[in-house]
């Protein structure tokens, strides 16, 4: 569409039309170029040339309504590479907010190419502000600057305001964050100023979708909907084509996220209307592809084949050999979930046959995955299988050239899920077992961005730990006598429900598949990351998703009423999702697990479910396990020969305590400025009560707590305590999720993430570290969301470097509660060197005096209990 595309950081602005200037287009031609010195070096020398940037913004040009509102300049009939430019900008956004940057700076490169050729500004202004941030992202504030520094020359020109203070705050981010506080305070001070100057623009339709946008991500549908169709009207009365599509598909989005299909299908059909009328065969296709996707979550499979088949015949009238491989794609889909295998078989041939012609690896590996679940569901597995194997030959190419990207992580795990459910069609749930173990080593590896040290060099990998390796049955079994506990390995199977093994000490292998729907979970399941989503709205942790004081929910009120206010809204009975997870995870094996409380139970939780508090499930009696069992986690069962073997190495001296670090600047969210994380004053102080009764003299607080401090101490300590924020967010820094919030000092920001744990220790010539226990106090999580990949990013870089144990927890407990579980902690381990049997004690005894979970479960153990 032709609609201006929301940059990233800059949800409340539209941008006008913008061109690269003269003295950067060598970077533009080159989002990613190689000679950094080079390229650093010219940005500097441009900022030379504007000593004075903030200072420009008191001489802001009036805005010309006819400049400023380029989309009613745009006419209804739009070419498909503007459209596909639209696309490609929409993928790199979306490519960066789920850490893919690399990817991201290539779907833009792309795009500003498409937007130059058909001289769209207004598509080069958007591409090149999210180019900027993309670099801010990767902490490459110059290369930032370089393109925010040619945004605001440009928006000032034309008198864009909003944009103008918007790309103020931009650069007074980058600027910050490259030391220069005077020149980031007069940035934002500037931006402040234009702000108040500005006003607010309550009928402009961009604005009221952008209002909408940021309700909608909030939950509040009822809202979002209400100014979604007030941006319609305001779009339709100022005639504005664009912006009326912008509003037709917010509507649309909107109501299909709340699972209000028939009114999502009508607003996608008029935008199909309109782009049958104007011509554009590939935004209808786009739109067809919507209407088909909303019949298909319905159940309505024959209207969606339909749908479906509109879609081939106008990518096959427009010659656009891509979208036809798309639209029979899809159409096979179609077919699928129908039942229909024969047909989607047939139809999944054509992508793989053109994938395999042009050499692309991606698509071919993804089209194979498709036929294979196609042939498993005809009731040809051995078919299945080969096809299945064939796949993952093609990720291992891919890797083998490319090394570790994001592009075919997800694709990759789809293979190994559906090579289980082969293997369990079978009947050889041992095998699907072996295979479940080698799906999560190449997930670890791939999130570390490691090789396993059976891999050819060629990749620039560094290799990761040999005890990462794919381990046989055998291997399994030994390590659980090893261990002496029963092991636990969950696999989530989309369309199925879950996988589960059970390995006690003795090394018998019993699987049972669990299907959600059959379980008692006295509330409706969708899936399991559902569940796992309500867990800090049910401890308190978060706000639930519709307070009562917000203005209906699609719960209690028609979407249509939003501003009723005579209508009664009904109590809402809040599922359990602690409960829900007792019985969908622990009731079904339950039978299989030890009797002794004493004796340990080793769960090893896929992707998201990492975040789930093991010892704080319970059962209907209202039981918790931590009662039942001593729990541990581990992100996979070959991963506990790793930590064995580190176990056997660690070597340190003192213990090292860490309180309260003057803290580092982070983005609470993507989009918003960096600030200070809050200090740990309680934190603080139980540091020096834990280091007087560890008698240890090696202490760090406040300022003392540098990175380059701590890294020094970690190298010879015994174990280290840090009471300070492990940061487990999805953001992967320096390509590796998950960081360790330190002071700043020098020229380093104070975070100590996992690539650089990974960097400085984990390699053959780096120096291991010795600490044979890490524990953390508080966790930092972005807007409230603890990740899966941060967990594990944190937990097995640390393993990978040397440290067999670590104690993570999932949210910040309150601090009595947490300085007592502590303290009660160290003392029990002072008395029995068993730091799985000492969390155990230590939490049993807060849930006494504490009985919400909130303050007693956040911490979980990943690794050796010794």
């Amino acid at each position: 569409m032709a609609t201006a595309v929301l940059p990233l950081f800059a949800p409340f602005y539209l941008l006008p039309p913008l061109s690269a200037a003269p003295e950067l287009e060598d970077a533009l031609k080159n989002p990613q170029p190689q000679g950094d010195e080079d390229f650093i070096s010219g940005v500097r020398a441009s900022l030379t040339a504007h000593p004075d940037k903030a200072s420009i913004t008191k001489q802001v040009v009036k805005p010309d309504p006819v400049t400023i509102d380029h989309r009613s300049q745009t006419s209804d009939r739009q070419s498909a590479s503007e459209f596909n430019a639209d696309k490609l900008l929409q993928l790199g956004i979306r490519q960066h907010q789920t850490g893919q940057f690399q990817e991201a700076l290539k779907s833009l490169q792309r795009s500003l190419r498409l937007y130059q050729e058909i001289g769209s500004r207004t598509g080069e202004a958007n591409v090149l502000l999210n180019i900027g941030e993309t670099y801010f992202t990767l902490g490459q504030y110059l290369r930032s600057l370089a393109f925010y520094y040619q945004t605001l020359d440009i928006l000032q020109a034309i008198g864009d305001q909003p944009g103008t203070a918007k790309v103020l705050d931009n650069l007074g981010n980058a600027y910050f964050y490259l030391g220069d506080e005077k020149q980031a305070k007069d940035f934002h001070d500037s931006a402040e100023k234009l702000r108040k100057e500005i006003g607010n623009p309550k009928r402009e339709a961009a604005f009221l979708g952008n209002v909408g946008i940021t309700h909608e991500s909030e939950r509040e549908y009822p809202e979002a909907i209400a100014l979604y169709k007030e941006q319609l009207a305001t779009a339709r009365d100022s005639r504005n084509p664009n912006a009326v599509l912008d509003s037709l598909n917010n509507l649309a989005e909107a109501y299909r996220t709340i699972g209000q299909y028939p009114q999502a299908i009508d607003f996608y059909q008029q935008q199909q209307l309109i782009a049958r009328k104007s011509g554009n065969a590939t935004e209808e296709g786009y739109f067809l592809n919507s209407i088909a996707e909303a019949y298909e979550a319905q159940g309505q499979y024959p209207e969606a084949i339909e749908v479906r088949r509109q879609q081939v015949a106008i990518a096959q009238k427009a010659g656009d050999a891509a979208l036809q491989l798309i639209a029979l794609n899809n159409l096979a889909k179609a077919y699928q979930n129908a039942g229909q295998f024969e047909q989607a078989i047939a139809l999944y041939q054509e992508p793989l046959a053109a994938a395999r012609k042009t050499g692309d690896r991606l698509a071919e590996g993804t089209a194979l995955n498709n036929l294979a679940f196609a042939l498993l569901k005809s009731g040809k597995p051995e078919e299945a299988k080969e096809t299945l194997l064939n796949s993952v030959k093609t990720w291992d190419a891919i890797r083998a050239n490319l090394g570790s990207t994001n592009r075919y992580l997800d694709a990759q795990a789809t293979t190994y899920q559906r090579l289980q459910q082969v293997l369990v069609a079978q009947k050889q749930p041992i095998a699907a077992l072996e295979m479940a173990e080698q799906g999560r080593i190449r997930s670890i590896v791939d999130l570390l961005r490691l090789r396993l040290a059976t891999e050819p060099v060629g990749s620039g990998l560094k290799p990761a730990p040999k005890k990462l390796t794919f381990p046989t049955i055998e291997e399994i079994k030994k390590i659980a006598q090893q261990e002496k506990a029963t092991l636990v390995e969950y696999s989530i199977i989309p369309d199925e429900g879950l996988y589960v093994w059970v390995i006690p000490p003795s090394g018998e292998v019993t699987f049972r598949r669990i299907e959600l729907s059959a379980q008692n979970t006295i509330f409706p399941v969708s899936s399991i990351e559902n569940v796992i989503s309500k867990i800090p709205e049910s401890l308190g942790l978060s706000a639930p998703a519709n307070p009562p004081n917000k203005r209906g929910s699609s719960e209690q009120a028609p979407i249509g009423n939003a501003n009723s206010s005579s209508q009664a809204i009904a109590p809402i009975i809040q599922p359990k999702p602690l409960l829900q997870l007792h019985q969908l995870l622990i009731k079904p094996i339950a039978d299989l697990l030890p009797e002794d409380p004493n004796a340990r139970v080793i769960f090893i939780p896929q992707k998201e479910m990492f975040r789930i508090p093991f010892a704080a499930l319970v059962d209907v009696y209202g039981n918790y396990l931590i009662d039942k069992h001593t729990i541990l986690t581990a992100p996979a069962i070959q991963a506990l020969a790793l930590t064995k073997e580190q176990r056997g190495k660690t070597s340190g001296g003192n213990r090292l305590v860490v309180g309260n670090p003057v803290m580092p600047r982070i983005a609470p969210a993507l989009g918003q400025a960096p600030k200070a994380l809050p200090p740990l004053a309680n934190a603080e102080q139980q540091a020096l009560e834990i280091a007087d009764f560890l008698k240890t003299k090696s202490l760090l607080i406040g300022n003392q707590a540098t990175k380059a401090a701590v890294l020094e101490q970690m190298r010879k300590a015994k174990s280290v305590h840090l009471g300070t924020y492990a940061i487990l967010d999805d953001v992967k820094r320096q390509g590796v999720p998950g960081a360790i919030a330190l002071a700043p000092g020098g020229s380093d920001n104070g975070l100590l993430t996992s690539a650089e744990i990974l960097e400085s220790f984990a390699q053959p010539k780096g120096q291991h570290l010795r600490p044979e226990l890490v524990v953390f106090t508080a966790v930092e999580n972005g807007k409230g969301k603890t990740t899966g990949d941060g967990v594990i990013g944190l937990s097995t870089a640390l393993m990978a470097a040397g440290v067999p144990t670590a104690i993570v927890p999932l949210w910040s407990a309150p601090d009595a509660p947490t300085g007592a579980l502590m303290s009660e902690f160290y003392k029990q381990l002072k008395q029995n060197n068993d730091k799985a049997d000492a969390l155990r004690q230590a939490m049993l005894k807060i849930k006494q005096q504490n009985p919400n979970p909130k303050d007693w479960a956040a911490f979980t153990l990943i690794g050796e209990p010794k």
